[in-house]
């Protein structure tokens, strides 16, 4: 059976196209996306489909314009019309902090979507082969991924569908190359520094010692790990409201009924629920809220990436999004003064400070990583709260030298992009307690003290 042959079996199969569809195929001129196009061409007439090019020029390379030429060939002899764009993607990269290939990712599904919204496209087609799929579950293997990271890349994503997942890109040149279809090629495909590249040319050939067709063998087990996570999916979304207290609120006692694996898919949906999306939750994020699930004491939180927080109050896991400063943070340099005795709210923290003198209590431990006693006669006024600094340095309580804060806030398994908002308690002299971490040895509370400084900081919202 031939190329296009098998895509219509499998459109068919897989349901990806319906009667009237109009679709937006993503072209950039390569073989995988130019025979993708020819293929959906000669399946219009079969679904009565309406089909606009789109081509994005990411700006990486200085030779794109062969790329566009290739593409408005095709819209030519086709005689559909065509969407492109260009962008400079190493400046977007640049300045969102992200590597090359992530940010292409992303300002190519921004520019896809927003061209099938302007031309009234319902699905959207990449042309995704089987090569990609087999090195998509080669990357997540070595990365330690789970059953949805090893399920690859699926035929269809609403809006995206992906017809050529049952054909290897060997067989997509090969189609061109039969049906007289020119493409270009991007010579940064054979750059081997890039994981992808280096699995595509090194590894897979080099498995082919072992089994005749390791692309279609990873092909057949991305299925099925695409049909166990489908089963995963309804268990979890099952225990998940099982287990739901509240909206934002699941009972600790009924997620330590469920075997540890679905409890961590439970944890795992309920994070990106709240968020929106599970992207930048790693499994070191969901063991930080199973640690303090399965605490005995009643109050812990745990603090994760984008904000997130979960807090456990006896047989509550409440999770929440921390109240942001002034663009998502809180203001470095800031500084807030507390009193001596009293009460402060400071909503540009997203903290409230509650501070009182009390007889020293029988046990100097505190009831919560919130609260710090000190000892009142080692405090130099005035009190004021401020985020970290360049160089901040702390005695952590027990140790006899100082260290660097970034080091102690690490070791209390606070995230790096959370610890420019943990609030510092100050005096005159340093950095008296860095909330929710460590108090300092330098203001412990001593064996003749009568009474305390009790402080307690509580997270607004």
């Amino acid at each position: 059976m031939g190329v296009f042959e098998r895509v219509r079996e499998e459109v068919r199969r897989r349901g990806l196209l319906s009667p009237g569809d109009h679709v937006l195929v993503a072209v950039s001129g390569g073989p995988d996306s130019m025979c993708l196009l020819y293929c959906l061409w000669w399946l219009r007439r079969d679904y009565e489909l309406r089909l606009t090019i789109a081509h994005l020029d990411h700006g990486i390379r200085p030779d794109t314009a062969k790329d566009l030429e290739a593409v408005r060939w095709a819209a030519d002899d086709l005689g559909l019309p065509l969407a492109h764009e260009r962008r400079d993607v190493p400046a977007f990269a640049k300045e969102k902090r992200l590597n090359l290939e992530e940010a292409a990712r992303l300002a190519r599904r921004d520019f896809l979507e927003r061209a099938a919204k302007d031309v009234g496209a319902t699905k959207i087609a990449l042309g995704h082969t089987r090569t990609d799929l087999a090195e998509t579950v080669l990357m997540h293997l070595l990365r330690g991924a789970g059953p949805g990271g090893m399920r690859g890349i699926l035929f269809f994503s609403p809006p995206y569908i992906r017809p050529l997942l049952c054909v290897s890109r060997h067989e997509t040149e090969e189609f061109c190359r039969a049906h007289d279809i020119p493409y270009v090629v991007d010579p940064t495909n054979r750059d081997t520094k890039l994981l992808r590249n280096a699995i595509r040319l090194e590894l897979l050939p080099y498995l082919e010692k072992f089994a005749p067709d390791p692309e279609g063998a990873l092909a057949r087990s991305a299925e099925l790990w695409a049909e166990a996570e489908e089963s995963l999916e309804w268990a979890a979304s099952q225990a998940l409201e099982k287990a739901r207290t509240d909206q934002d609120t699941l009972s600790v006692k009924r997620l330590l009924e469920l075997p540890k694996g679905l409890r961590t898919l439970v944890v795992r949906k309920m994070a990106a629920e709240v968020l929106g999306s599970e992207r930048g939750i790693d499994r070191v994020h969901i063991e930080q809220v199973l640690h303090i699930l399965e605490m005995e004491e009643g109050h812990a939180m745990a603090t994760l990436p984008k904000g997130l927080i979960v807090e456990r109050w006896r047989d509550r896991l409440r999770f929440r999004l921390a109240p942001p400063g002034p663009e998502g943070r809180a203001p470095l340099g800031g500084e807030w003064e507390l009193p001596f005795e009293g009460e402060r709210e400071i909503p540009e923290l997203g903290w409230r400070f509650r501070l009182s003198l009390v007889p020293r209590p029988e046990s100097l431990t505190p009831p919560s990583p919130y609260v710090a006693y000190i000892d009142p006669r080692k405090v130099a006024p005035p009190l004021y709260v401020r985020t970290r600094r360049p160089g901040d340095r702390i005695r952590p309580l027990g140790f006899p030298n100082p260290k660097k804060l970034k080091d102690v806030l690490s070791s209390a398994g606070i995230p790096p992009d959370e610890r420019d908002r943990v609030p510092l308690l100050c005096d005159e002299r340093g950095i008296i307690w860095a909330v929710g971490a460590r108090l300092s040895e330098d203001y412990k509370v001593e064996e003749d003290a009568t009474e305390i400084l009790r402080v307690e900081a509580e997270r607004l919202g």
